[in-house]
């Protein structure tokens, strides 16, 4: 193999492997801002001072609420840290382990149900996960269709 060749392969390995590892090293933060259906949400996290706790090593669970929920919100919802914490859990809860769980605390300290709909599709206080497992380098993201209060 000529060195030409070896440099090539080398040069598009290492490409992917950068291309891979910058998408893993995106915080929950970062991922729910990068998300067009969760953007909203990340901006109101931003505006409510806790991003710099979300960038922290976590790790954490989020239930993002879409763009279109969140934006019916009030203003002052939108902005209310309680109601915002509702949303993130200390620890990672992939949709697995939420299966086996009834009921999780958030960092809120609000104590929210995880109910089991029709065997298949889990929902968190009747919001259903429309998308789960979004993966992050400091923890996991569920988006729902609703807004845990």
């Amino acid at each position: 193999m000529r060195f030409t060749d070896k440099f090539l392969k080398t040069a598009l390995i290492l490409s992917f492997f950068v291309v891979f590892t910058d998408v893993q090293a995106q915080s929950v933060l970062e991922k729910l801002k990068s998300n067009s259906q969760t953007s909203q949400f990340a901006k109101a996290l931003e505006n409510a001072g806790l991003a710099d706790r979300l960038r922290q090593a976590g790790p954490f669970t989020v239930f993002a609420p879409t763009n279109s929920t969140f934006n019916d919100l009030s203003v002052g919802q939108q902005s209310n840290n309680n109601l915002l914490l509702n949303h993130i859990l200390t620890g990672m809860a992939t949709e697995r382990s939420l299966r086996a769980m009834s009921d999780i605390t958030c960092l809120s300290g609000q104590t929210i149900s995880i109910q089991n709909q029709n065997g298949n599709n889990l929902a968190i206080e009747s919001n259903k996960i429309i998308q789960s497992n979004i993966r992050a380098s400091n923890g996991i993201i569920h988006i729902i269709d609703g807004v845990i209060k």
